[in-house]
């Protein structure tokens, strides 16, 4: 309990306060070197977890590279025409030489169109085309695109294209046995509120509304679903197989419908696959009624057909974002496919041109796939992209040629060299972080923090350059770090035998590789790449694998001895342990302080209580003598 009624040498004219204060200046002491100690120790844990957290990311990064047998079999491809070839070559690709000849680029579909004949307004399609009425329509693909030409311009037929999210979805929902069908309808109970597809088919988000509550099925991003039941049961399930979705198998539709469990009777799913399009059906029935809902949502192949418009030409074009011979844009004729001179009075199918009767300017392209000669054999009709990998080796072609095109498959030499350049550049920043904490002096004379007295008697930059001096050295010749240099100088000494030595001032224990050591180095790579290889990924006596050991037995070491970064709790390290016993004396003394301060308190308040009685009896002695 503190001492509160504290009088201050009214009766003395003594300055009680600041007598109190020198007196705790000195009782303070104590606390102040139990502070500075703890800093210490705070101090030295921060730079072992740096130390630390440097030799997780060269473990991780630099040494787990050379680790691994990929990182010294990886190839360089080169061509002998940029122009009509581009090359890339995996770690499987065999070294040699090939030769590809391109005979035919795989192309999408496209359309051209004839000129239009537009007028200079183009703000809407009524006002650029004569002729048009007010409402128009587009049938691509069989999606039908429905446009106010009074309000909508070309550029508007362009973006509402251009981002139509899928081809062929179609949707309804039965409320009852006898009611009739609403299709998309949004509004009011029982009706399908979302509907949309990603590539592949995959519901991107499908929401049923039952009664008055909504439930959300599908989330395309994750390939994850969460429903919840609105007929007063909640239950929730997550199915990854639904990329499969495009193609659904039998034990897909089973583990969907078993993930249901004992709900099975409050609903039903079922999932089916014709031409290509995928129909999920899910039945909610609510017991005791006899009506069900049933949603079902039928969806094609992913939208991939673009449209731009060419002022200058006066053109409309139609193309499809992927290449190849299943590549198709169909186009229904409609009066504003004949105004776009996309058709003329019939209906144009570019996957099927020698059927059609292409109208008189308008350029219809089908869809191919690449033919291409490799090593002798005859690709064809394989390819539906011009991008294609064989044998570990990616071609990309841009230009058909007369003749073969020389690819050439060879040992990324220089890419292994710079691996391992990159590992002794790293090696050595741990080194000089290292060494230069065990090499750092020391300022005894520093301590830290300053009591309020010292920070007075200094200016901000020397308190900076005090609290640098009292943080400097407080690894100095430690131990563990010592044990830690000496053993990562051990492990890496094999690497002699490939021109990496240790530098000629062996105090820093740092590598080099000397012009000498470079050539020694590089002829390695080049003339022994296994046995680089194994110097380095040895599952035994690798360096790379010992050094991976011995680092991970470093970082545990260190742990022990000042605990992980971002552990302010329960720190059961050597240092945390020590800093826990710091914390609990300075509470401690700072208690006892506050006694010992309410002890001085109480004698100078005794002190001024006698005086100030003392000094009254005088006063009445004085005037019982007439003195006063």
């Amino acid at each position: 309990m503190s001492f509160n009624m504290r009088i201050g040498g009214l009766a003395s004219g003594m300055d009680i306060d600041q007598l109190v204060s020198d007196l705790m200046k000195v009782e303070r002491l104590k606390v102040d070197k139990l502070q500075q100690q703890r800093q210490i120790l705070e101090w030295q844990q921060e730079d072992f977890r740096t130390i630390n957290s440097a030799l997780r990311t060269f473990r991780d990064k630099q040494v787990f590279n050379l680790r691994l047998t990929s990182t010294f079999q990886t190839r360089v491809a080169t061509t002998s025409n940029k122009d009509a070839v581009a090359v890339s070559a995996g770690a499987g690709a065999a070294e040699g030489v090939h030769s590809i000849k391109v005979d035919r680029l795989a192309q999408g579909a496209a359309i051209t169109g004839n000129t239009i004949g537009s007028s200079s307004n183009k703000s809407n399609l009524k006002s650029q085309i004569s002729g048009l009425e007010d409402q128009q329509e587009l049938i691509i693909n069989g999606t039908v695109f429905k446009f106010d030409a009074t309000k909508e311009s070309i550029y508007d037929v362009v973006r509402r294209i251009n981002n139509q999210k899928v081809e062929g979805v179609t949707s309804h929902i039965t409320k009852t046995a006898v009611e009739p069908d609403k299709e998309n309808n949004i509004e009011g109970e029982n009706q399908v509120q979302t509907l949309d597809f990603s590539e592949n088919c995959l519901v991107a988000g499908l929401i049923i509304k039952i009664g008055d509550k909504s439930i959300g099925l599908y989330d395309g991003t994750n390939i994850e679903s969460e429903a919840k039941l609105a007929m007063g049961v909640d239950y929730a399930y997550k199915v990854d197989e639904l990329k499969e979705a495009a193609n659904p198998t039998e034990a897909l539709v089973n583990k969907i419908i078993s993930d249901l469990g004992a709900d099975n009777d409050k609903y039903e799913l079922s999932m089916s696959t014709s031409d290509g399009f995928t129909t999920l059906t899910i039945t909610s029935k609510e017991k005791g009624i006899s009506k069900a809902v049933t949603a079902t949502v039928t969806g094609g192949k992913a939208w991939d057909v673009r449209a731009s418009y060419d002022e200058t030409l006066d053109r409309f074009f139609l193309t499809t974002a992927k290449t190849g011979k299943d590549q198709r844009i169909d186009v229904d004729n409609t009066t504003l496919s004949d105004a776009l001179k996309i058709t003329a009075g019939q209906k144009l199918y570019t996957s099927d041109i020698e059927g059609s009767e292409v109208p008189e300017g308008v350029i219809y392209q089908q869809g191919t796939n690449a033919k291409v000669v490799i090593d002798g054999l005859v690709i064809d009709d394989v390819y539906t992209s011009n991008n294609f990998t064989l044998n570990g080796v990616t071609y990309s072609i841009y230009n058909t040629t007369e003749t073969a095109v020389k690819v050439t498959i060879s040992l990324d030499t220089e890419g292994v060299y710079n691996s391992i350049k990159s590992f002794v550049d790293e090696y050595n920043k741990i080194l000089e972080l290292i060494e230069g904490k065990l090499n750092e002096k020391r300022y005894k004379d520093y301590t830290w923090p300053l009591t309020d007295e010292q920070r007075e008697k200094l200016t901000d930059d020397q308190i900076d350059q005090w609290k640098e001096r009292a943080r400097s050295g407080l690894l100095r010749n430690d131990d563990t770090l010592r044990q830690i240099r000496d053993q990562l100088r051990l492990t890496v000494a094999a690497l002699a035998k490939i021109g990496i030595t240790t530098t000629a001032d062996y105090t820093t224990g740092k590598l080099e590789i000397t012009e000498q050591g470079d050539r020694i180095l590089r002829e390695a790579i080049a003339n022994d790449i296994e046995g680089v290889m194994e110097l380095f990924t040895n599952s035994t006596q690798g360096v790379a694998q010992k050094l991976s050991n011995s680092i991970g037995s470093t970082i545990n070491t260190i742990i022990d001895k000042a605990g992980m970064s971002g552990n302010k709790t329960d720190d059961q390290s050597f240092l945390g342990k020590r800093i826990d016993d710091l914390n609990d004396s300075i509470d401690a003394w700072e208690v006892r302080l506050k006694q010992i301060e309410d002890r001085y308190w109480q004698r100078f308040t005794a002190m001024e209580k006698a005086l100030s009685k003392m000094n009254q009896q005088s006063l009445w002695l004085m005037q019982q003598f007439g003195l006063g």
